[in-house]
């Protein structure tokens, strides 16, 4: 299921977290502290937000991981039930001069799916909402337990399976303690190697330096549903690839959450693979499946869902859906205006003004909403307001066409300035070729440019150059396969990618491998 399908899902959905303690941390030091012991930036933080935290030993293995909740007091972590105490233990060791208590909290947390702004509002407001992401989706974790409607709550294996599907960590399962932080997917946003030191930091930063993880989740696609065990091996060809952490089924398709080998972590590509004495044919999903929560394309999904229902039911229903996309941006521009529209159509001109006067205060400069004031103050018979009106929208227009100018000015001096760029950059790899025919910096750099300059046919010689001198310069296959794309040249563009798929991911160049996989999918 896409992100935006599955976020519209679960909007209000909550689940009592009952297999997680709190602990609470205090003192004037905590941030300093914390900030000390743990892996993520807890200083960028702000109160009443949350992140995904996780503790380290010297090596670079997981000691713990939990949600780090700020309050203006005191810092929430909440963490697994059979690792609460010894993260608790293991933390106050290293408390010696500073001004830090841990303490454990009877409470048990909640978590609440919205992309609303404002939850209190809407749900319960004698409870502290903490803002983050959960899954890589927009949600709310509450300290106490939210008294909700029944039927709005998670079962224990909707949550599971959540978890599962979308990076959230489970322990034991795709966070194990004792696995080098890299191989789970506390890795995947619970790890900043920016903010400074951390115990463990070191051997991290050295493998994601290198070629990253050796072993990581994903969600492997398979083609039918098989009774496949749990910890049995997955082999590629002759090498073994990884094995099998779970099974769920999502959009009615089988998944296997497989711990698998960086060379064959290639989103979007297929295997046959064998599990035991089964052979399956599966398709490599990177975690989170779906996608991660983008907020103004889960804003342009619920615009478009708002539409489609006015064209297909009518005002009543659409005027509830597009309330649904104002809940999560108050001021969205295109949502207020089409809702003052259907309010015209409805001949309620009063709801219709008031709603173009919030366009107003999202965009002064807005000409529609003038003129649409302008036809309902016509027909409310206040004519001086619709001349106004009608004025206003006029001006706005005549100042509109004056910025498109400015813009299409601007654009073209942005266009020169590139065009003196990319000269320059090939003069300076024209007299880098005169030296050395065989620099592969500058063989790769006058093929990219001839390929911005629809001159392909001349760059795919100086990349076969490229690959001759160095086979395993990944890149160069991805712009290879570019340009005989660009001629037409399908199977040398097939080739090319398979090729290059293979290298980029024996190396490690996932990027280049993820795109040249993309490629290869879409001829």
């Amino acid at each position: 299921m896409l992100v935006n399908e599955l976020m519209d899902k679960l909007e209000g959905k909550h689940y009592c977290l009952n297999s997680y303690s709190i602990l609470i941390v205090t003192g004037s030091d905590r941030e300093r502290f914390l900030s000390g012991q743990t892996t993520n930036d807890n200083s960028k933080l702000e109160i009443n937000a949350f992140i995904l935290n996780s503790r380290l030993d010297r090596g670079g293995k997981l000691k713990a991981f939990f949600y780090h909740l700020k309050a203006s007091d005191c810092d929430y972590l909440i963490v697994p039930d059979e690792i609460s105490s010894s993260l608790k233990e293991d933390l106050e060791k290293y408390i010696i001069m500073e001004e830090v208590e841990i303490a454990e909290s009877r409470d048990k947390g909640s978590i609440l799916f919205t992309a609303n702004m404002k939850p209190q509002e809407d749900y319960a407001s004698d409870l502290s909402y903490f803002k983050g992401s959960f899954g890589f989706l927009p949600a709310y974790l509450s300290i106490g337990e939210l008294s909700l409607d029944k039927n709005s709550e998670l079962s224990d294996g909707e949550f599971d399976k959540l978890c599962l599907s979308r990076a959230v960590p489970v322990l034991g399962l795709t966070a194990k303690i004792d696995q080098l932080v890299t191989d789970t997917v506390v890795n995947l946003s619970g790890v900043s190697l920016s903010k400074g030191c951390f115990l463990g930091q070191e051997t991290v930063s050295k493998i994601e330096t290198r070629r990253g993880g050796a072993y990581l989740p994903v969600a492997l696609e398979i083609e039918k549903n098989e009774k496949l065990k749990v910890g049995h091996k997955i082999q590629i060809g002759e090498k073994q690839a990884g094995h099998i952490l779970e099974t769920f089924e999502s959009a009615e398709k089988p998944f296997i959450i497989a711990s698998l080998l960086r060379n064959y972590r290639i989103d979007q590509k297929s295997f046959e693979i064998q599990v035991d004495t089964i052979n399956l044919k599966a398709k490599v999903n990177y975690l989170p499946l779906g996608g991660a929560f983008e907020e103004e394309s889960y804003l342009q999904y619920l615009y478009e869902k708002a539409v489609e229902t006015f064209q297909k039911v009518g005002n009543e229903e659409a005027i509830e859906s597009f309330k649904r996309v104002l809940k999560v941006a108050p001021g969205h521009e295109d949502s207020l205006e089409s809702m003052g529209v259907i309010f015209g159509r409805m001949e309620k001109f009063e709801e219709g003004i008031e709603l173009m006067d919030k366009v107003l205060e999202s965009n002064s400069s807005s000409v529609m909403a003038h003129t649409n004031k302008s036809l309902f103050y016509m027909r409310l018979g206040k004519i001086e307001e619709a001349e106004e009106e009608k004025s206003q929208a006029t001006l706005k227009s005549f100042a509109s066409f004056g910025k498109i100018a400015e813009d299409k000015r601007e654009a073209e001096k942005r266009e020169e300035e590139n065009k003196a760029e990319i000269s320059r950059r090939l003069d300076m790899f024209k007299q880098v070729l005169e030296i050395d025919p065989d620099d592969e910096l500058a063989n790769y750099g006058m093929a990219d440019i001839l390929l911005l300059r629809g001159k392909a046919n001349e760059a795919i010689p100086l990349l076969k150059k490229v690959l001759e001198v160095n086979s395993k310069y990944s890149v160069a296959y991805l712009l290879l396969g570019k340009c005989y794309i660009d001629q037409g040249m399908k199977k040398e563009a097939k080739d090319t990618f398979e090729n290059g798929i293979g290298i980029a991911s024996g190396l490690g160049d996932l990027m280049p491998a993820n795109e040249m996989q993309n490629l290869l999918t879409k001829l």
